[in-house]
């Protein structure tokens, strides 16, 4: 796609990009008391939004809700303002908030917990967009009822994945299936795109594929998942690292989460998550490797969002920083309703 046919959506993106909060803000958030966290949020760009929905108390499912509804709107406006091979990847790409909504369903329906309102703000506005709705979900009885009401092309995947939920219990079975389909349509969507184009498209998108693999295998490591179960968990798409190559099968025997790190092949996120190992071994928890590799991500989207000339990383990094700054808001949002320390929501929000 020519420069020309970027002019539109790139003056609206760089108008836009200048809103993201910068670190320090975000500290400062983190660290304010319950009492100054919104008057601080609404010293942001999103307190159009947050005035339209009506928030003008510390309430974490009002300003998740605002949040997540400022998001879409952000994708919607590259939709309306892009065309062709551009406009199609961008659509698929936006369909994974539907399956995180879908995800945010299952698990709601597996464990029981039927509070209307607690299922309400998990849900991400989209329905308008995909036409799916996804809404009425919530009032189905069961899981299977949820999987055998859910629209194409989710309840095919979803059943055939039920089998082996009903055998294992593990949700890892049904969240994989659901990762595996879109992960598949965005990585097929990419080959109608210029070379430029899917070069950086299958950076971004392939990078997280790869911290969503790397996690898997840790937290398998971890529960102590069978190494020959392994590999059927991690999703059938890389980047810099392929866990369905031979050559990482010392990586998928190892005997622990600090053995498969020192097996992997270098790359960067060897060098990332080899930095944070002895934290993790000392705090006997996976969540500094989750961190670390998410601020590794936040740093290659930043990277590529400065890119020149003008190009399709420029509305994509723009798009998963603001989706990672929303995510990171609805965690400290969370954390002031509930009085946590500011050091506690500091560990849990993603590369902050």
């Amino acid at each position: 796609m020519g420069v020309s046919n970027y002019a539109n959506v790139y003056a609206r993106i760089r108008a836009r990009v200048g809103d993201i909060i910068a670190e320090g803000k975000i500290r400062e958030l983190i660290e304010a008391r319950p009492s100054d966290f919104l008057p601080l949020l609404m010293d942001t760009a999103y307190k159009e939004q947050l005035t339209r929905a009506g928030v003008t108390t510390l309430d974490a499912r009002r300003i998740e809700e605002a949040l997540k509804a400022e998001l879409v709107s952000q994708y919607v406006m590259v939709l309306r303002s892009t065309k062709g091979s551009i406009r199609d990847i961008f659509y698929v790409i936006l369909r994974r908030l539907e399956v995180k909504n879908l995800k945010a369903l299952i698990r709601t329906k597996a464990t029981d917990t039927r509070t209307s309102a607690g299922i309400e703000t998990l849900i991400f506005p989209i329905e308008d967009v995909f036409k799916r709705r996804m809404s009425t979900l919530k009032g189905v009885d069961s899981l299977a009822g949820l999987i055998s009401h859910t629209e194409s092309p989710y309840r095919e995947v979803l059943a055939n994945a039920y089998p082996e939920y009903e055998t294992t219990g593990q949700l890892l079975v049904l969240e994989r299936a659901l990762d595996e389909e879109i992960c598949g349509a965005i990585w097929a969507q990419t080959e109608e795109l210029g070379r430029a184009d899917q070069e950086i498209v299958r950076k971004i998108v392939g990078t997280e594929l790869d911290l969503t693999n790397i996690m898997t295998l840790l937290r398998c490591k971890a529960e102590g998942i069978p190494p020959g179960k392994i590999r059927s968990y991690v999703l059938p798409y890389a980047y810099l690292v392929d866990f369905g190559a031979d050559a990482l099968n010392e990586v998928i025997m190892a005997e622990n989460t600090g053995a498969a790190i020192r097996a992997m092949p270098d790359s960067p996120y060897t060098d990332v998550l080899t930095r944070v190992l002895p934290l993790c071994d000392m705090e006997k928890t996976l969540i500094p490797f989750e961190d670390a590799l998410w601020r590794h991500f936040a740093t290659v989207v930043r990277k590529t969002l400065k890119g020149y000339p003008i190009d399709i990383g420029t509305i994509i990094g723009f798009l998963y920083l603001k989706e990672l700054e929303i995510q990171n808001l609805c965690t400290i949002a969370v954390g002031k309703e509930n009085n946590l320390p500011a050091e506690e929501i500091s560990r849990l929000v993603l590369a902050s």
